[in-house]
């Protein structure tokens, strides 16, 4: 099903454009929620007066797009943060992207046949914490001494990259705002997948060949999934950014990543650059942001010794690995004739091993979802929730601000189940963020999460962690927007804890787990089960609380087998008061592991816990191997306990029969907040 496109600030862009258009022949719109004036820009202070103009009186012909198809330079203006003029370059090379952030662009786009159907107003759509929105703006754009000061396209007369620039800026309350964000953001909010930031330095891929190279396969994949890559050298000053490097890269800017192979080099030249190697890692990059780079008021020269001017082709990747010497006399039909193709001027190959000695950051968006160029090599699910961290009186619904330095508060924050029938990848993604005011104005807290295996029949809150339940997945707290993790987990049942760093800490978050398996998330609101709640008439309420922890069986017997002695596939089951719990099938064993733990709440605490052991069967009904009974009282910590099973005979008089050992740990607590 199509999700539903909201309209941001409630304003729907085909009914404020028949408005427009409605007024007469020469009526322009003008946005009163982002308005031409200081207050968009933010606090940005200017020697003289800021003047808001239409791209009609910037030049004469104004366009969109001049070449939709082909990927465009972008160059900042004064005004613009560095991390959007990458942005912007990497989405001109996406074009799948830009038609879904620009809706209906070809209607949008401006049409010298058709002069009345400009009207000033264009639309953008961005991923907003689980929903899209469609943000109008109007198109008067800031300028300065008679010059754009927003990102601008690869001409004076290309208007698509200022206008997305607004209308984000629009999204986060002013231009000044979007300094708070980050490639890694936007990339998100235009492609609703999970961004990953990685610090090359100081993870020293460079020290750990191992960890190097299993980075490279992980390149691979991504790229072969169609994620947005993206390397970056970091700038320590903002002076630096634009300058080159020796090898003639940009500081502070994103490179794209369009391709990833390893290249066999067979017979050619160039097995004597690589030391005789067969093979070699390569990776192609784009660079779209335009050559005479302008940060500010600053024209950045090129770093000492580099010239000013670099055109990235096959042809000049001298330039790219001058620590190389003999790189330079690799003529370009010997890069063609091994793979190395580029598809624009803008392309260059360089060696993994310098491109890892060379950039400092990397960025992985992953597209997940409704990917928008082709099915993915693996098909992922998606569950997501809304919540809020709130505070409010102890252990009420309202109180889910427990932070995480506590153990005691740490089980009052939100808690969601989650349960996965089998082995899989995953990925979760946790997005703090307000309803009432922009992204870039928000708060931000450190937030983190845990993730607990927890008992295979649980349906209600943790409130405190045994053993029994252990810690899977702990995500360090961070003062970012967003964090994810993407690891593997078994199957069983699963609860995920999202907390800011301190208790107390109030604010809005979104989260979404990925699986390679369908997957449903369920918030656990209740301490004690429902099914006890809503039952009075058979006992008030529950007056223990029970944890039962299947370890192990040994020496397993059964008289007659549909499958033979030596082939039992055993099973555990556990009956507490009419509520059962099922162990997994262990095939072919006499000696079977389960490790499985099972909760219940009991009323009739006279009455033990029933144990069968059986042995599962496809043709004929499963076989009971024998059965034990145990009392559990309250001991209030876990009591190892070795039952003996015992199979009953026909014959009531007859003595019952041995059939092998169960192994278990048992707590009981008469507080039910206990556990």
């Amino acid at each position: 099903m199509k999700k539903k496109i909201l309209p941001y600030n409630k304003q729907k862009f085909d009914e404020l454009k028949r408005d427009v258009k409605q007024s007469g022949i020469t009526a322009v719109f003008s946005d009163p929620t982002f308005p031409a004036t200081s207050k968009s820009l933010g606090h940005v202070q200017f020697p003289s007066e800021i003047i808001w103009k239409r791209p009609g009186e910037l030049c004469s012909a104004p366009r969109l797009f001049n070449n939709i198809e082909a990927p465009s330079r972008c160059k900042p203006g004064e005004l613009t943060c560095d991390w959007m003029v990458s942005a912007c370059a990497v989405l001109s090379g996406i074009k799948e992207l830009l038609h879904k952030i620009i809706p209906d662009y070809w209607d949008q786009e401006w049409d010298p046949s058709k002069p009345d159907e400009y009207c000033g107003i264009f639309h953008f759509r961005f991923w907003q914490f689980g929903e899209w929105v469609d943000v109008v703006i109007d198109d008067a754009l800031p300028t300065y001494d008679g010059m754009l000061i927003s990102v601008q396209g690869e001409s004076e007369s290309e208007f698509w990259a200022a206008l997305l620039e607004k209308a984000y800026a629009k999204l986060h309350g002013s231009y000044e705002a979007l300094r708070e964000s980050s490639l890694s953001d936007i990339l998100v909010d235009t492609t609703a997948g999970v961004s990953q930031v990685i610090d090359l330095k100081g993870e020293e891929y460079m020290s750990n060949e191992d960890k190097r190279w299993e980075l490279f396969e992980t390149l691979i994949s991504e790229n072969n999934d169609h994620s947005i890559i993206c390397f970056t050298i970091a700038s320590s000053e903002e002076e630096e950014i634009g300058l080159r490097t020796d090898l003639g890269l940009k500081i502070g800017l994103a490179y794209h990543v369009t391709d990833v192979r390893k290249v066999y080099l067979g017979e050619s030249g160039l097995r004597t650059l690589f030391k005789g190697r067969e093979k070699v890692a390569m990776v192609r990059l784009r660079d779209a942001s335009d050559n005479q780079w302008k940060a500010g008021s600053r024209r950045s020269s090129s770093a000492k010794g580099a010239p000013t001017e670099y055109a990235y082709s096959t042809a000049q990747l001298t330039r790219l690995r001058s620590k190389n010497a003999s790189w330079a006399q690799v003529k370009n039909d010997e890069f063609q004739r091994i793979g190395l193709a580029v598809q624009s001027k803008n392309e260059f190959w360089i060696p993994f091993e310098d491109l890892m000695s060379q950039f400092t950051q990397l960025t992985i968006c992953r597209l997940f979802a409704n990917n928008l160029f082709a099915a993915p090599i693996h098909q992922w699910f998606e569950a997501s929730a809304r919540g809020e961290w709130t505070t409010g009186v102890k252990w009420t619904s309202a109180d889910k601000a427990g932070g995480s330095l506590d153990p005691e508060t740490l089980f009052r924050n939100p808690q969601y189940l989650f349960i996965l029938k089998e082995e899989t990848d995953i990925v979760v993604q946790l997005m703090q963020w307000s309803p009432d005011i922009p992204p870039g104005e928000a708060l931000k807290h450190l937030i983190g999460f845990i993730i607990v295996k927890v008992e295979d029949n649980r349906t209600t809150r943790m409130h405190k962690q045994w053993s029994h339940c252990p810690t899977v997945i702990m995500h360090d707290h961070q003062r970012k927007r967003d964090i994810n993790y993407m690891g593997h987990l078994c199957a069983g049942r699963y609860v995920i804890i999202p907390s800011t760093y301190k208790q107390g800490e109030t604010a809005a978050y979104f989260l979404r787990l990925f699986t390679s398996h369908n997957i449903k998330l369920r918030e656990l609101k209740t301490d004690l089960t429902t099914s006890l709640i809503k039952c009075p008439c058979i006992h008030t309420e529950p007056e223990w609380v029970t944890v039962i922890s299947i370890l192990k069986a040994e020496n397993l017997s059964l008289d007659f087998s549909f499958r033979g002695k030596d082939r039992l596939n055993p099973f555990c089951v556990v009956i507490c008061e009419g509520a059962k719990g099922t162990t997994k099938v262990i095939k072919n064993s006499q000696n079977p592991e389960w490790n499985t733990s099972f909760l219940f709440y009991r009323r009739k605490t006279d009455v033990p816990l029933k144990l069968q052991v059986l042995s599962h069967n496809i043709l004929i009904p499963n076989q009971l191997i024998g059965e034990a009974e145990v009392p559990a009282l309250v001991t209030r910590s876990f009591t190892p306990l070795q039952v003996k099973l015992i199979q009953k005979q026909k014959d009531l008089e007859a003595t019952p029969k041995a059939c092998g050992s169960l192994f278990l740990q048992v707590l009981t607590e008469d507080n039910l907040m206990a556990i």
